[in-house]
């Protein structure tokens, strides 16, 4: 196919099959007497959409015409996922973490704000990264553009809302703030969402880390549907779109391609899982080409293809439990046979019951009546923790999933090293300052992370080991954890450590090798755990 591109005039000359069909779609048009070309359109992204939608390939217009602003040249896989999104209103980018999709994303916003094919742009990250990862990347890639950080009081998100800013950030709960119900359990936005979904200079809205909506029938998952008006650009961003099944995809594709799913989510479904036993669903042959083609336009970068990084290296270590734990699991262990010997055990309650036999294993345990948290003697765990942290070439990520351990492990390895805290006591803004410091100072040495509150966007590169003090019961927490340091500006080799000390932890570990995370294993596993001898 010839095609020429005029970039003084924005012009695009080009052969095509029939230049009269082109005419009547395209009223600007001019039909050419030429050797190569017989057409001439304005270059325009509604143009080339138009003509790619006729199967002619002809460059977005981005390829010529964009300055590229910030502190980075981009790499061309970014160039490819801006061309992508500039060239449709809604799409996915389901590429890997850290490919670096924020920075392409705001390179593509504001090539349409250049274009005046946008005005404003609404970016809904989880809180976790709004100031780390959204804010410091429009600082780092458009400093010539102005930001406003929509959270706090109602009054403080009204105040942020009025700003007059390019962009505006609000967290993924934030768009069900203030949510009501009417009549026949009907949904009602919030006043503050009604306001954002009526102002018309908000043109694009930008969801990261999508897959937190892949239930339609939570508050937030709602509230973003009624928000989103029919005639806003959605860019839709997530590495790990069906963590669990592929029925994940059903919400997220109602949201972006409606017409590409069934109406029902039991009709996709049926499709995608079959029933093996009651409410026991698992997925049929071909399912994971089913969610493919529902979540679709998409483009997709897998991190090895295009970034070339140290290589990573995993290892499992086994700890003792002290006498102390072990007698604590046994009478733990034996409530739950006794426990199941009565009633039916439901998926709520298996993952409770095993929830408290893992914080055994670690060594504390959230007492229900008081509160408070019982520290069991875990000493050999401890000390297999140590010797990883003193073999570690750089600073290290240690990342916990309860938080009474975490309480208890700040206290003891603060007398050997400098210690950071990230868990869900700890506010944002210190939240901000610790991984600042870690980024950029000698302190802290390591940080104690709980893997709800470090999973998404950030980058602590300046780790080169990462150490799970034990499983955690999530594919996706696990992923997003693992690439905190496994991406673009890390310069060593990497080391994930795994310790463990009973069956049940390596069981779990094995379940998220190989993405088996799901309600069924869960039972499997506590089914498993009760027959087995304490």
């Amino acid at each position: 196919m010839n095609y020429f591109v005029h970039p003084a005039t924005h012009n695009l000359a080009i052969q095509v099959d029939d230049p009269f069909l082109i005419r009547d779609l395209v009223p600007e048009s001019r039909t050419l007497i030429h050797p190569n070309y017989n057409i001439t359109v304005h270059h325009t992204f509604d143009v080339v959409r138009v003509l790619r939608n006729l199967g002619y390939q002809v460059p977005a217009p981005i390829d010529l015409a964009y300055d590229w602003p910030g502190k980075f040249l981009p790499m061309a896989h970014q160039r490819e996922m801006v061309k992508f999104m500039v060239a449709h209103n809604r799409c996915f980018n389901l590429s890997e973490m850290g490919t670096m999709k924020t920075a392409a994303a705001l390179w593509a916003a504001d090539k349409l704000m250049k274009e005046g094919l946008i005005k404003k742009v609404l970016v809904i990250p989880p809180l976790s990264i709004l100031v780390r990862v959204w804010q410091q990347e429009l600082f780092d890639v458009l400093m010539h553009r102005v930001c406003s950080i929509v959270h706090g009081t109602r009054e403080q998100r009204a105040a942020a809302l009025a700003v007059n800013a390019d962009f505006y950030i609000l967290n993924h709960d934030g768009v069900a703030i203030g949510r009501t119900y009417g009549p026949r359990n009907q949904f009602m936005l919030g006043e503050l969402m009604k306001s954002v979904r009526d102002r018309q200079d908000i043109n694009l809205v930008i969801v990261d880390e999508g897959q937190a909506f892949r239930n339609s029938k939570t508050d937030r998952y709602r509230a973003l549907k009624a928000m989103l008006r029919p005639d806003q650009r959605v860019w839709w961003m997530t590495g790990g779109p069906c963590p669990n099944a592929p029925t994940d995809a059903w919400a997220q594709a109602r949201i972006i391609c409606p017409e590409r799913v069934p109406t029902f989510f039991g009709s996709f479904r049926r499709e995608t899982m079959m029933e093996i036993s009651e409410h026991r669903w698992k997925p049929r042959v071909g399912s994971s080409l089913l969610a493919f083609n529902a979540m679709q336009p998409a483009i997709r970068f897998m991190k090895k293809d295009c970034i070339e990084l140290p290589p990573v290296v995993t290892i499992n270590l086994d700890a003792q439990l002290t006498k102390e734990q072990r007698i604590a699991y046994k009478a733990m262990h034996t409530f739950m046979v006794t426990e199941a010997k009565g009633q039916k055990i439901s998926a709520v309650n298996a993952a409770d019951r095993i929830g408290k036999l893992r914080q055994i294993l670690c060594g504390s345990i959230k007492d229900p009546i008081t509160g408070e948290y019982l520290t069991y003697d875990h000493g050999p765990r401890l000390e297999v923790l140590k010797e990883v942290i003193d073999g570690a070439s750089a600073k290290v990520l240690v990342v916990v999933p309860f938080k009474g351990i975490i309480e208890a492990l700040d206290k003891e390895l603060s007398k050997d090293y400098t210690v950071g805290v990230l868990n869900g006591d700890v506010s944002i803004n210190v939240r901000n300052r610790i991984i600042s410091e870690f980024k950029n100072g000698v302190d802290p040495h390591l940080l104690l992370c709980h893997p709800r509150v470090m999973a998404h966007g950030l980058n602590l590169t300046e780790a080169d080991t990462l150490i799970f003090y034990a499983p955690i019961y999530s594919n996706d927490e696990t992923q997003q954890v693992v690439e905190r340091f496994n991406r673009v500006g890390q310069t060593r080799k990497m080391t994930i450590a795994r310790i463990g000390a009973h069956a049940l932890e390596w069981s779990i570990y094995g379940l998220i090798d190989s993405r088996k995370i799901s309600q069924d294993s869960i039972l499997d596993l506590y089914r498993r755990t009760i027959g087995e001898a304490a």
